[in-house]
């Protein structure tokens, strides 16, 4: 059935702008408004438990090319019209070699429905990739979320899980697990970085220094919100305080003009590196929306994430 033109521009239009919210704090979306098979992606949804006995969900996508994908569609529709999806293509894990995978965690808002299109980006260059949904976000158990929260500690214990379940899997290589993370989930990764000795290279995009740095940031910003942080988060996994303990290779990516996590927060960090540390300073880009850098130099910021995993992985 064809769609005609102007409808499907306005359509792509539509799920341009809602991938393009910047995310300022945590508002979960449960249910998923597009899955990974509308656009004839092969993957195979998972669900996992967290030690305090909580189901989570998760998408594994196998390193694939891109016959049978919708490539013109991918995270640039949502949802997919029933005309336009592809036909279902089955998972099989038959006779597999582990190989190297990229775990993308989440941030702070929507669900892992909107990393498809990061995800794509990786897979179809040859890594296997992980996504999952933090505990009250996506199809995940119910959790209580304060939307002026900036975290919740819990979530250290849903990153611990999703890495705990992705290293059981026979498709997984345990010594080539790369993490890349987007602000929320760029300072959650540093803190899996700092914890874990089964992660062998980490990309973080807009990171913070700390909860003390970030939060008059925020007020200025955005005086109207009643910020605070969780007291339980541990001091010592704040990106400037796991930095010299981390000794894997560490590539940062942050906006020129990012207002929320200035540059100046990932050019701290980096310094601080134990290990080899690469900071972009990407030219004209901010935090989030259509100003975060992979929207600005969108072709080079996944030529360079890919290249980065490639060399250490």
């Amino acid at each position: 059935m064809r769609v005609n033109n102007s409808i499907l521009k306005s359509l792509i239009l539509s799920a341009v702008l809602t991938l393009a919210q910047a995310s300022y704090g945590m508002r979960p979306l449960k249910g998923y408004p597009v899955v990974p098979s509308d656009y004839g992606i092969i993957y195979d949804p998972v669900t996992f438990e967290t030690s305090d006995g909580l189901s989570l969900q998760g998408w594994f996508f196998p390193a694939q090319d891109t016959a049978g994908i919708s490539n013109h569609l991918v995270g640039r529709l949502i949802p997919v019209p029933d005309s336009l999806k592809s036909p279902l293509r089955l998972y099989i894990s038959d006779d597999v070699r582990p190989g190297a995978t990229i775990v993308i965690c989440p941030g702070d808002a929507g669900n892992m429905s909107f990393s498809i299109l990061y995800a794509y980006n990786l897979f179809i260059m040859g890594f296997n990739v992980f996504t999952f949904d933090w505990r009250g976000f996506g199809e995940s158990d119910d959790w209580p979320v304060d939307t002026d929260l900036l975290i919740c500690t819990e979530f250290l214990v849903d990153y611990e899980a999703a890495l705990d379940y992705l290293v059981s899997r026979p498709e997984v290589d345990p010594s080539r697990i790369g993490l890349l993370g987007f602000s929320t989930g760029a300072y959650m990764s540093f803190a899996m970085a700092d914890r874990r000795n089964d992660i062998s290279a980490l990309a973080a995009r807009a990171t913070i220094t700390s909860f003390d740095d970030l939060l008059p940031i925020l007020e200025r910003l955005d005086p109207g919100r009643a910020w605070h942080a969780p007291e339980d988060f541990p001091d010592s996994l704040f990106p400037v305080n796991a930095a010299p303990d981390i000794s894997i290779p560490v590539f940062m990516v942050v906006g020129e003009d990012d207002e929320r996590t200035p540059a100046w927060m990932s050019r701290r960090v980096c310094d601080l590196l134990a290990g080899s540390g690469e900071l972009w300073v990407v030219e004209d880009a901010g935090h989030g929306g259509m100003s975060a850098p992979e929207k600005v130099a969108y072709s080079q910021f996944f030529q360079r994430i890919a290249e980065f995993f490639w060399q250490y992985l």
